[in-house]
């Protein structure tokens, strides 16, 4: 296994930390439903203590947003990348394993492209879930 601390990759090595956009956030391959409910997150407060995509060693599960503090992981579960048995039995698993590990996990299914009535629901389910303080 290669490990490659923080800024060390040769395309962050002229980066610097202060000013993090939601794309350097945001791990490389994230939708733009992710992206979209990411922005939604943050105009309403809740991204505070939040990470996203970050990798919990269980089957090395990464959820799309992730309050630590919280334990609290949410995945968007895009109806493409979700839909057969095998990868629904995945999920099931990551959740149960979350689940003995002290954590609450939260998975949306969707039909992208996700639309603005879609990302209002996903938004306030999520707001629900983690509670409206954002920390």
């Amino acid at each position: 296994m290669k490990v490659i601390k923080a800024g060390s990759h040769p395309k962050n090595r002229n980066r610097g930390v202060t000013n993090l956009s939601f794309k350097n956030r945001l791990h490389p391959k994230v939708s733009k439903a992710e992206i979209d409910v990411f922005k939604a997150l943050s105009a309403q407060g809740l991204t505070g203590g939040m990470v996203t995509q970050k990798t919990i060693v269980l089957k090395c599960t990464i959820p799309d947003f992730c309050w630590l503090n919280k334990r609290k992981a949410v995945y968007l579960d895009g109806a493409q990348a979700h839909s057969s048995d095998k990868t629904q039995k995945r999920d099931e698993e990551i959740v149960d394993l979350l689940s003995v590990q002290g954590w609450e996990v939260l998975r949306i299914p969707y039909d992208p492209p996700l639309n603005e009535q879609g990302l209002r629901e996903i938004v306030a389910t999520i707001k629900r879930f983690v509670g409206s303080d954002g920390e």
